[in-house]
């Protein structure tokens, strides 16, 4: 599954500075990709999805729990989009971390 599908791809950077940035990189160009915008999920809507948890620890990632429950890693994002943390570094050693199921239904939400 990619949270990419059906989303507009834009060629963008096309300043100098940007050239020459890509240029040092061995790089032709970027693709910017379009985001998908969802707004948080409601108390009833979050009732519609079953829930494992995990607490954070100190060596916890998104990454490897999606890797954990989904068999995933590249799935880290809809941990992240469901608990309102966008990156590792919003989450504290002792957070507890809800995992949502089933994994089909959520992601129906970004296609």
């Amino acid at each position: 599954m990619s949270r990419y599908t059906n989303k507009r791809i834009f060629q963008a950077n096309r300043t100098p500075a940007a050239k020459d940035i890509l240029r040092s990189r061995d790089l032709v160009n970027t693709r910017l990709i379009e985001t998908a915008l969802t707004q948080p999920l409601s108390v009833e809507e979050r009732k519609k999805y079953s829930m494992r948890t995990s607490i954070w620890q100190r060596r916890t990632r998104l990454f490897k729990l999606a890797f954990e429950f989904y068999g995933d890693s590249k799935l880290w994002w809809i941990i992240a989009w469901f608990n309102q943390k966008p990156t590792d570094a919003h989450f504290s050693v002792g957070d507890e971390v809800l995992i949502p199921f089933p994994l089909d239904q959520i992601y129906e939400r970004f296609i």
